[in-house]
């Protein structure tokens, strides 16, 4: 469960070196805590299996440092470079727009070393003073600062996986709990977590109790009851835990899923059909007779409407389409049929192309697509014309080795004027052309929108690459009308991604939901840069499902010759 630790450890010391201004050391630890934040396991078991290497982007050296800090709690590498910077630039990098270079010559120039000082800076009018500054730079920062102040404490739904998956399998392994079930925002699919929700079937509420209470890494124990016990990991995360009676499971699950709204809104229609609804049954109001509880299914039914899926448990029309037989048939793992959207080693993946084409293959996957940065992105080591020639034919190769279809691409730029650094005409020669911003991403609202719809109007682009630019709870979404964007990729047939990149989920559920509406279609990527990321895209069907999507919304789910035919200029 120190996967988000030690990850945030790594890209720590990705900053201080590049503080530092050592080369290609940081992108390798950037590398290896992207891996380890992949990782859908604790990462203590991969280190007692001495598999650490194994792990994308880790080598000998930095496993080493890994398995220093796993046993003895502390890094001597890490606390060295700390020494030596003295910044805290762990905190300062929080605040966006704010990187190693900003920091390095804030210090140079203002001796600031933390986030009080630029705070302090900021009042006096110091930072607008500076070359390549400016006020509103300075008031970039200052909101930036308000922002890091005011963000709730709240895990990656990616980053609680790994710990659900632990939860369960310690539990499972007692012999004395017959089932156990996670309710909560993590059911729903939420792509942040407050807290984790864990409901257990077991005869030995006591015993259930003191394991719980044994549990690793636990921190601090908030609360031991007899039946429900609170705890708190040594990551933060809190994590509630209740034994409930198998006739109770269901009605159980209903309440602990579903948000507040969604709960109001059914315990109102069960009184209105003379029953009264709580998280231990559905009840006759007169008699106060038990009438259902054991599933969720049967109290829907009861209640008169279709069983909700949990993703769409939001009071966002759900309950008015249960009651109409009119809810979505909701995509599945099973439905994808490949992924677009993979970088290889021609830029900033960590593996070859045959080797993502080989496990995309071992997945069951139908296709794949390559779609390496294009563009002024230089840390993404992008291809320009003539690497582009190469990287082409490496394809070719790929395509004879492989018995899935390899579709070519590139993800190129959106550059400010709204076009793009490849001519139209060369662009049609290659399958699938993803068009994104990365640079350039604080233009207001008005300029952004018209940069990217015309892009989208004048090139022969068939994908618009995570469409808000966020990274979650790291940097906010551009300034974008999204509902001129919707129309413009509905109008020039140019399908929205869901990026399945842990930290992206971009598109979200809310915002998929209203492109939807406008007739907008949709491809579901991995953005994938190893061969552990080619199986998140099943973070994108729950963001997708979160969204409504049916199979006829996702390019994904055709076959193979109608996928063709779709992406052809």
């Amino acid at each position: 469960m120190r996967n988000l630790e030690i990850a945030k450890i790594l890209n720590n010391i990705a900053d201080i070196l590049e503080l530092q201004e050592i080369q290609f050391k940081p992108r390798a630890y950037r590398n290896a805590a992207r891996g380890v934040e992949g990782l859908t396991e604790d990462i203590a078991d991969v280190y007692k299996r001495g598999e650490l290497e194994n792990i994308p982007g880790v080598g000998k050296h930095i496993a080493e440092k890994i398995a220093e800090y796993l046993e003895k709690g502390k890094s001597k590498y890490y606390n060295q470079l700390k020494k030596k910077v003295k910044i805290d630039i762990e905190s300062l990098h929080q605040i966006p727009t704010l990187g190693p270079k900003k920091i390095k010559f804030l210090y140079e120039k203002l001796k600031i070393k933390n986030i009080k000082d630029l705070e302090k800076a900021i009042k006096k009018g110091k930072l607008k003073k500076l070359k390549g500054f400016g006020e509103e730079t300075e008031k970039n920062l200052s909101e930036g600062i308000k922002l890091v102040k005011s963000r709730p404490k709240r895990f990656l739904y990616y980053q609680a996986l790994p710990i659900v998956n632990e939860i369960k399998n310690y539990f499972n392994k007692s012999g004395f709990v017959k089932k156990i079930e996670v309710a909560g925002s993590f059911r729903r699919g939420k792509e942040t977590i407050g807290d984790l929700d864990f409901l257990v079937i077991s005869n030995k509420a006591n015993e259930v109790m003191k394991l719980f209470m044994q549990l690793p890494d636990v921190k601090k124990i908030i609360s031991k009851g007899t039946t429900r016990s609170s705890v708190r990991l040594s990551n933060g995360l809190q994590v509630d835990l209740r034994v409930v009676k198998e006739k109770e499971l269901g009605s159980a699950l209903m309440y602990f899923i579903g948000n507040k709204q969604h709960n109001i809104e059914l315990r109102k229609i069960a009184l209105s059909k003379g029953y009264t609804l709580s998280e231990y049954g559905l009840f006759r109001l007169k008699r106060k007779k038990w009438v259902a509880g054991r599933t969720e299914e049967e109290i829907y039914q009861k209640l008169g409407m279709d069983y909700i899926e949990p993703e769409l448990r939001e009071n966002s029309g759900e309950i008015k389409a249960a009651q109409e037989k009119k809810l979505p048939k909701l995509i599945t793992n099973r439905n994808i049929k490949g992924v677009f959207h993979n970088h290889t080693k021609w830029s900033d993946g960590n593996n070859s192309m045959l080797e993502m084409a080989q496990k995309a293959e071992q997945l069951g996957m139908k296709f794949i697509s390559f779609n390496d940065h294009y563009g002024d992105i230089a840390i993404t080591n992008p291809l320009n014309e003539k690497r582009l020639v190469g990287y082409l034919k490496a394809i070719e190769k790929v395509r004879k080795k492989v018995k899935i279809k390899v579709f070519s691409g590139v993800e190129i730029d959106i550059l400010k004027d709204g076009k793009l650094p490849l001519s139209a005409e060369k662009l049609k020669k290659i399958d699938v052309v993803i068009a994104a911003i990365h640079l350039a991403t604080r233009m207001p609202e008005e300029k952004m929108t018209k940069r990217v719809c015309d892009a989208l109007e004048n090139y022969p682009v068939n994908i618009l690459a995570h469409p808000t630019d966020r990274l979650i709870n790291s940097r906010e979404a551009i300034k974008l009308n999204l509902e001129k964007v919707f129309l413009t990729a509905k109008k020039n047939n140019v399908y929205l991604e869901i990026n399945s990149s842990f930290e992206r989920l971009d598109l979200n559920g809310e915002n998929i939901k209203a492109a939807k509406k406008m007739g907008c279609k949709f491809v579901l990527s991995t953005d994938g840069h190893n061969l552990q990321h080619l199986e998140n895209y099943v973070l994108g069907v729950t963001q997708a499902r979160r969204g409504w999507l049916e199979k006829k919304d996702i390019l994904n789910c055709y076959n193979l010759n109608k996928i063709e035919k779709v992406l052809k200029k």
